[in-house]
């Protein structure tokens, strides 16, 4: 049994017959679209001649691969369609795939628990790999996909970050340590800082990069804690009205773009300006420009992470050497509220 087909011919033999790569081959043979008119009839003019015939089923046999991996989102369905991050990230993600014969599938697990699940899935075969994007400290929850059978990369550093861990970030640490300095460079000495989930990693970092600038100098920080919602932005946006107005703070990080939209949401409406009353940096740079006004924020490279953890999991799904972890370096793009 041929490990592409059922008979003697292969998916290579067509490539080579139709002239164009095997990507393009298994493309046409999978009726994908985005190749060309020419391209696609040369490969269908190939198999016709050569007779031949996909069969998955006898591939998986013979290779013990399936030709799919998986990205895990452990947080609850609504979080993940309304959240341009975890949106962008699996779009890059299949992006980053459309030239393979890798398929892509979609596996959730919130914070109650429901991760015990995946241990089966990850497991018994189903998947050649996996990536695991928005991790929280739940106990068993990283050890799940740790001790996973199959090669794994965290797109976010993992609180068990050890050496033979794989895993794609941006410099969260320098990040909050950016943002600090751009508010000092503004004037601002009565800073607030509005962290995200702080059992994620991300978040702490963030928040120990900031705070360790003005602690530095002797300012001490006013702390809110969000979530990376919307509505918890701005709630603490309410919370710090009072403060503004009595000139206890004037300067704020929020720690991620999403939250910082509910935080103007809030502030537009309580007649707070930005940033006449109070400077606003924010964290991620998605759609940060057309926020009103437009955010200062430091960016967080989605897509290159995303392209990062793809190459860096089909390395270890190979057998092949990676170079891990990965650390992007923190950038600042320099707009109107702070």
């Amino acid at each position: 049994m041929s490990v592409e087909s059922s008979g003697a011919v292969t998916l290579e033999d067509v490539a080579r017959r139709a002239g164009v790569s095997r990507a393009t081959a298994s493309r046409v043979v999978r009726g994908d679209s985005g190749v060309s008119a020419e391209k696609a009839q040369a490969v269908r003019g190939a198999v016709a001649e050569l007779r031949y015939i996909p069969n998955r089923a006898a591939r998986s046999l013979v290779t013990r691969r399936t030709d799919t991996v998986a990205v895990v989102v452990p947080e609850p369905d609504q979080r993940i369609f309304s959240d341009p991050f975890f949106f962008l990230t699996i779009q890059t993600v299949s992006r980053a795939l459309e030239d393979t014969d890798i398929q892509l599938v979609m596996a959730f697990a919130d914070r109650a628990g429901s991760h015990q699940r995946l241990r089966a899935f990850l497991g018994d075969g189903h998947v050649d790999g996996a990536i695991v994007v928005s991790h929280h400290q739940i106990p068993g929850q990283i050890e799940t996909f740790m001790r996973a059978p199959i090669p794994v990369v965290f797109i976010g550093r993992p609180a068990m970050a050890t050496s033979s861990v794989s895993w794609v970030d941006v410099d969260n640490r320098e990040g909050g340590r950016i943002a600090a300095r751009r508010l000092g460079e503004r004037g601002r000495r009565r800073p607030a800082i509005i962290t995200g989930t702080l059992d994620m990693v991300a978040a702490q970092d963030r928040l120990e990069g900031f705070t360790s600038v003005f602690e530095g100098q002797g300012i001490p920080v006013a702390q809110l804690d969000g979530d990376y919602t919307r509505e918890s932005g701005a709630r603490a946006a309410r919370e710090l009205e009072p403060l503004i107005r009595r000139g206890e703070v004037d300067g704020v990080f929020c720690c991620s773009d999403l939250m910082s939209r509910g935080v103007l949401d809030a502030w537009h409406e309580l007649g707070v300006a930005v940033p006449g009353d109070v400077a606003l940096v924010s964290f991620d740079d998605i759609d940060a420009e057309r926020t009103d006004p437009p955010l200062t924020t430091v960016d967080n490279p989605v897509s290159e992470m995303g392209v990062a953890a793809i190459r860096m999991l089909r390395d270890l799904m190979a057998g092949r050497e990676t170079q891990q972890p990965v650390q992007l370096p923190a950038r600042l793009m320099e707009r109107m509220s702070g």
